[in-house]
């Protein structure tokens, strides 16, 4: 197993972890052991306190009133946008949309950008179902191509199926940054490059990505990127959709109404109404105030504390993990396990267990070990690996809250339920 380089840091990772109320539970005797953060990340005190603060002292309409909390809910919404446009190093903060979760971001890109008839979108077989069925859907809408690249059993990409599959007819290219099964980091940048090459635009799923390691939108110089924030310690139903602003201009609207015009005009019968750019232009209705300022709080927090110094405290831990795991008889364990390009999860089966879900139970019941059971919206490649999707595979992902006691309490349960079921 290859290891990662320079996995000591000087974070305080126990004062990290004081930061969480939910991990000061006790439960049937038990502590907390959350290994479910691919699934939702737990919320600091800092990202409730900022939210709760906007519920209790300036609950008001950002952006309509002209009363001192309008004004203080417009600045927090404004301040909010800038701390996540530094958190993805966005040329302008408008080129960060505000949504309800990467899904829809992912189906905003989908819906609203103007393809070539007859062209060719690219997607994968490792892509959750959101990176894929949205893309999938347009295709069958307007006549366009699809082709699906292939993902390597062990979760990577032959970069010489990319060069392959995107020609001059490709328009789009959809694409998981890295796997909630496998973990595995794609080689985006080498993507962008052949598909800027050939005049096609990227997408970037970047749910699991984000939370994990330093996400640098212009360094990649990806078209678009799609972000839950309720996976990065801030609130559900929040997420970004960032998109460089030629493109954002350029695409149509899906959402019309309150805060996207600038002038509603009625003559001569007729109303005419005059939109706003973004990202105004996609963000319809009263907006999730409160989402916003917790979402630009966690980005705050993450960066405070730093996201090289996460990703290598993540690793340190999985690689910790893979390494009894390896060992384990009756594991087998999906995708690579060279941390160097993975995220800090793992993923894998028990043959000695009937499903993942008893693996999930049991760690549960016994433990209150949480992990996540099933085929975690990634139907195309269990199939792909001959996994029957309803007995799934279980995965345990670590975050920054986490420490070796949380991996040492997983793995012991582990060895004691495999050694109860041979």
């Amino acid at each position: 197993m290859e290891t990662g380089k320079g996995l000591i840091s000087m974070v305080n990772w126990a004062k990290i972890r004081s930061d969480f109320p939910a991990l000061k539970r006790i439960i049937n005797g038990h502590p907390v052991v959350y290994l479910d953060s691919a699934c939702m990340a737990l919320k600091p005190q800092q990202v409730i306190d900022a939210m709760n603060d906007y519920y209790e002292f300036y609950p008001a309409c950002g952006g309509r009133s002209i009363h001192k909390f309008g004004e203080e809910a417009s600045n927090a919404y404004t301040e909010a946008r800038h701390k996540f446009s530094q958190f993805l190093n966005a040329a302008e903060e408008k080129e960060c949309i505000w949504t309800r979760n990467a899904t829809e971001s992912l189906n905003i890109v989908a819906h609203s950008l103007k393809l070539p008839k007859g062209s060719k979108i690219i997607t994968t077989s490792l892509e959750h179902h959101s990176g894929s069925l949205p893309f999938i859907e347009r295709a069958r809408r307007d006549g366009l191509g699809i082709e699906i690249v292939m993902v390597q059993p062990d979760g990577t990409f032959d970069i010489e199926d990319w060069k392959a599959a995107i020609d001059r007819n490709t328009s789009l290219v959809s694409i998981v940054h890295s796997s909630n099964v496998t973990g595995t980091i794609a080689p985006l940048k080498e993507i962008v490059e052949i598909a800027h090459d050939s005049g096609a635009l990227v997408m970037s799923d970047d749910a699991q990505y984000a939370p994990h390691h330093p996400l640098d939108v212009q360094e990649l110089d990806v078209d678009f990127s799609a972000i839950s924030v309720h996976k990065m310690c801030g609130p559900t139903g929040m997420g970004v959709l960032y998109g460089k602003l030629q493109h954002l201009k350029s695409m149509n609207m899906c959402f019309y109404g309150g805060d996207t015009v600038s002038d509603v005009r009625f003559e001569d019968g007729k109303i005419l109404p005059t939109y706003l750019p973004p990202p105004e232009k996609f963000e319809a209705g009263l907006q999730n105030y409160a989402g916003a300022i917790g979402a630009g709080k966690a980005a705050e927090y993450l960066q405070a504390i730093g996201m090289h110094e996460i990703e290598k405290y993540e690793r340190s831990l999985l690689e910790a993990a893979l390494k009894r795991l390896c060992d384990m008889e009756h594991v087998h364990i999906l995708g690579t396990d060279d941390i160097n390009i993975k995220t800090g999860l793992v993923t894998f089966t028990v043959d000695t267990v009937p499903s993942a879900h008893d693996v999930a139970t049991f760690l549960n019941d016994e433990l209150n070990v949480m992990v996540r059971s099933g085929w975690h919206c990634v139907g195309p490649y269990h199939y792909q690996m001959g996994i029957d999707p309803k007995k799934g595979t279980v995965r345990a992902s670590f975050y920054l809250y986490n420490n070796r006691d949380d991996v040492d309490i997983f793995l012991s349960g582990l060895e004691t339920l495999i050694e109860a079921s041979k």
